[in-house]
């Protein structure tokens, strides 16, 4: 083959043409220097790297529409997901570092929900990939060459600068984005300096213009205007892309001689690096750096066309926190100072027990009562978390604990044991699916490779010309970007091949192996996601059927979740051990057995205020529901009746009046209590024909409380054991028992509304989070907590529990030596009963309260002479004509009828708001 090659290049000339700067490796090109060498005298080498991306550097319609599309991508990306997400952290005081927001940034292209939202409208979406893994730099570390990473660093609220890659179809688009989190006034003048800068030199790109001249007018541009600042430059200002994500030729940078040409597609890069914040208030902030990067396209007008957008004016990309916060406190300062003027005393006086002699409550003995009850909860409240303490000190002495995840092993796939159990088309050096073996056996250097299907990541066809293009992507470790996706090794110096890529001219051929892999590697995944679904299934004993006698049977009662297909209503039924429900369906039926053993909580729910009345059974194993598991079943039937006529029928024809009405309502309250009385009796029945080893319980609607369980506001209603919602589905039950600790967030003056978290005693179990509790219920819900024995803490904040969680599970002795839950209980009723007393024990003295009378008869007397005086000030004063009446009642309209500005002066929020 080599040969043939040679006589071919010997046919053409004596000179050949070679890329200088590509230095290729392997076993085929050392098989072709050495077939080569022999020849390799007789011929002259030129270099025409410059001349093959001058060629590749202007692209055709179709490819420019494919960067397009990536800058598209870019945009949506940073303008309707990063801005928010940042904003989001900031504004919430959350701690996360810089590499794990460009997790959650490179988390997109697998996301359904965002995909959506982002890229509606963009076709063929798994052709779109990172061209390199995004980038966010802050915390005065930045890097600003094409070698730049993402740091560890915590995100700091200073200078945070986002860059993002995206390739579509293999062609690349750049976008990068400098946001300013309350930017002092110099900040703000270098940056508007920077923006100005990148339109400049974006009107200097235009065919025809060498990138030598570009730079230079940049540069000169720079001196003139702010000479300050040319020390801080990048040492160039972008280059020419496409395929390659960087050409190393075109770049515009001094001395370089190229020429930009129309249907060029450039990255317009600037950037100040290493620039001093004198006014910085911490450390992290002392040194920043702004970049601006654009994606654009040279046409033959007078300037280019940017194919990256959104949003980049300085009043788009400034967030301010900490001037809104500074104004509060200084208006409250100021009435401190005014206040302590008045009285003569500043901060030396101490508070009074009571600011108006109007008494809170009617009964002075109604007062004492709910203090008595308040005092007894704190206490009671104190002994538990004491209870907590001891009993994690004695659970957990002498364990050393671990990081709470998951140890997650090699696996070793063996397509093949020896060579000759290969396929025999395996020798046609043709790719290859055997899906006997579940492998893929490519031809490499001559040889047939199997490939397990499990190491296939994914497999991208792509047509050009007359070629089709099969990329395949394969798994290997420090490729994935998350935790789940990353693969772990034995071998840290081992390499690993990422991508193999194969073209051809024969389309079908192509389309099959596409079809067949795609195929294989979806019935692999296929088989592990049911292999980790049964994972936690337990098997259950065989149901016991009753002989002799017809079970006692609900009828009519339908089942949630459905177990296939559209629901109708079948019978629930009671045997020896267990309960079996036959549901039917037009595919045939489908047979649901739950075993007494298995249930963990049964629950009977009337129908009052409520659609439905149901029985709902909590198991203590999941079981296998036609293709999915489930841990809760429920059986219900509709209170209303569907075949009552609200339209008329002949006794509403003849029947005129409230009298129709009445009946209905009346047999409306019949019906519900028959189907309250006829569903209790058959829950009691469960319960004793399982020996009392399960029992009914029943919500407690008037202590029930609205929250935020999942994703909708629900009623969530304590019972004996448990705190449930059963009447929508996704249904919520928590157990009591298996909860350690209840913390009640953002408890604070002024916000309608407190979030509760539950924390298991299995440490290693995710908190449960119920969001948006009404701050009305507060006292209610710790009623409850404290009735069920279970402790609480409260705290004016939320908290990030997965790395607390993280924490206690590294070293659980050493937590609960430490003081375990003490760090929660500052704010809560167990840590406030001595500043309680202490506010308690101030009394006021006879000659203290007969001074205050004093001061305060002085200040009115004193308010009245000042009016005296007004009057007859008022009574000197001459009338004012028409003219000044009309000025003053305009001005007076002109207040009343922007009360929103006021409002919004006088009520400030922490949320970030842009200038």
């Amino acid at each position: 083959m080599f040969e043939k090659a040679i006589a071919v290049i010997r046919g053409c000339g004596s000179r050949i043409g070679v890329i200088a700067s590509d230095k290729p490796s392997g076993k085929l090109v050392d098989d072709w220097n050495a077939a080569f060498a022999p020849t390799k005298s007789s011929f002259s080498e030129s270099d025409v790297g410059a001349a093959i991306s001058d060629l590749l550097a202007v692209k055709e319609e179709g490819e420019i529409k494919y960067q397009k599309t990536a800058g598209k991508m870019c945009s949506s990306i940073i303008h309707g997901y990063f801005i928010d997400e940042m904003a989001g952290i900031f504004d919430e005081e959350k701690s996360i570092t810089n590499d794990k927001m460009a997790e959650r940034i490179a988390n997109v292209l697998t996301n359904d929900k965002l995909v959506k939202k982002l890229f509606s409208g963009i076709s063929m979406l798994d052709m779109a990939e990172w061209g390199t893994h995004p980038i966010v730099q802050s915390g005065g570390q930045y890097n600003l060459g094409l070698d730049a990473v993402s740091n560890t660093s915590q995100l700091h609220a200073g200078t945070v600068i986002c860059t993002l890659s995206m390739r579509y179809f293999m062609y690349n688009a750049t976008i990068s984005r400098t946001f300013m989190i309350d930017p002092t006034p110099e900040q703000e003048k270098n940056y508007k300096f920077l923006l100005e800068l990148q339109k400049q030199a974006l009107s200097w790109i235009k065919a025809g213009a060498t990138m030598g001249a570009v730079y230079s007018k940049v540069v000169s541009y720079v001196e003139e205007h702010r000479s300050d600042l040319k020390a801080n430059l990048t040492k160039d200002f972008g280059y020419v892309t496409g395929i390659e994500m960087t050409d190393g030729t075109n770049v515009i940078c001094s001395g370089c001689t190229s020429t930009l040409k129309p249907g060029m597609v450039v990255v317009l890069r600037v950037g100040l690096e290493n620039m001093d914040n004198p006014k910085a208030t911490d450390k992290s902030s002392k040194t920043y750096a702004y970049q601006l990067i654009d994606t654009v396209l040279v046409r033959n007008e007078a300037s280019a066309e940017l194919i990256t957008t959104g949003e980049k004016e300085p009043n788009d990309v400034s967030f301010f926190f900490n001037d809104e916060e500074a104004a509060p406190a200084k208006a409250s300062k100021n009435n401190a100072t005014r206040e302590g003027k008045r009285d003569g005393k500043g901060a030396d006086r101490k508070p009074t027990t009571r600011k108006t002699a109007i008494l809170p409550s009617k009964f002075r003995s109604e007062e004492r009562e709910e203090e008595s009850g308040t005092r007894k909860r704190r206490e009671h409240q104190k002994d538990l978390l004491n209870r907590l303490l001891v009993d994690g000190r004695r659970r957990f002495a002498g364990e050393s604990g671990d990081n709470g995840e998951e140890t997650r092993e090699v696996k070793k796939f063996e397509s093949y044991k020896r060579e000759t159990a290969l396929p025999r088309e395996a020798r046609s050096q043709k790719i290859l699916v055997d899906e006997r073996a579940e492998s893929i056996i490519l031809p490499i250097y001559g040889m047939a490779v199997p490939f397990h299907i499990s190491t296939l990541k994914n497999i991208v066809k792509t047509e050009e010309g007359d070629y089709v293009y099969l990329r395949i992507n394969l798994a290997s470790p420090g490729q994935g970007v998350g935790k789940k996706d990353n693969l772990p090794q034995e071998d840290s110096e081992s390499t690993f091949v990422r991508s193999l890529t194969f073209r051809s001219t024969d389309a079908v051929r192509m389309n099959e192996i596409h079809h067949s892999i795609t195929g294989l590697k979806r019935d692999q995944v296929k088989r592990e996601t049911e292999k980790a679904q049964l994972a936690d299934i337990v098997q259950q004993d065989r149901l016991v059927p009753v002989v002799g006698q017809r079970p006692i049977r609900l009828p009519d009662v339908f089942m949630r979740p459905v177990a296939e297909g559209k629901r109708f209503p079948s019978a629930l039924e009671i045997h020896t051990n267990g309960l079996r429900y036959m549901s039917t369906g037009r595919s045939g039926g489908t047979t649901i057995d739950i075993l007494f053993n298995n249930i963990r909580h049964l629950f009977f729910q009337p129908c009052d205020n409520e659609l439905l009345v149901l029985i709902h059974v909590h198991l203590k194993n999941p079981i296998m529901m036609g293709k999915k598991k489930t841990q809760d079943i429920q059986f219900y039937r509709e209170a209303s009746d569907a075949s009552f006529d609200e339209t008329g029928n002949r006794r509403r024809r003849i029947r005129y009046g409230d009298e129709d009405e009445i009946e209905a309502e009346q047999e409306e309250r019949r019906r519900r209590r028959q189907l309250n009385k006829e569903f209790k009796e058959f829950a009691s029945k469960i319960a004793d024909a399982s020996n009392h080893e399960v029992e009914v319980d029943t919500p407690f609607r008037e202590v029930a409380f609205n929250g935020v369980p999942s994703h909708a506001n629900v009623l969530l209603q304590p019972t004996v054991d448990c705190l449930v919602h059963l009447s929508d589905t996704p249904f919520f039950v928590i157990t009591v028992a298996d909860v350690e600790l209840a913390h009640l967030e953002r408890v604070q003056f002024g916000l309608k509304n407190f979030d509760m978290v539950f924390v298991f005693k299995d440490f290693k179990r995710a908190p449960v989070h119920v969001n948006t509790v009404p701050m009305k219920q507060l006292d209610n819900i710790k009623e409850w907590l404290d009735s069920v024995n279970l402790a609480y803490t409260e705290g004016p904040v939320n908290l990030n529990w997965a790395p607390i969680m993280k924490t206690i599970n590294n070293d659980p002795a050493g937590f609960f030596e430490d003081g375990g839950w003490s760090f929660l209980a500052q704010d809560s009723d167990a840590e406030g009963e001595d500043s309680e007393e202490e506010e308690s024990e101030f009394t006021v003295s006879e000659d203290e309260f007969e001074e205050s009378e004093s001061e305060s008869s002085a200040e009115e007397s004193g308010f009245g002479t000042e009016s005296d005086e007004s009057e007859e000030d008022d009574d000197d004063e001459s009338g004012e004509d028409w003219d000044e009446l009309e000025a003053k009642a305009k001005a007076y309209d002109d207040k009343r009828t922007h009360p929103s500005e006021s409002a919004e002066r006088g009520a400030p929020s922490k949320r970030a708001r842009r200038r």
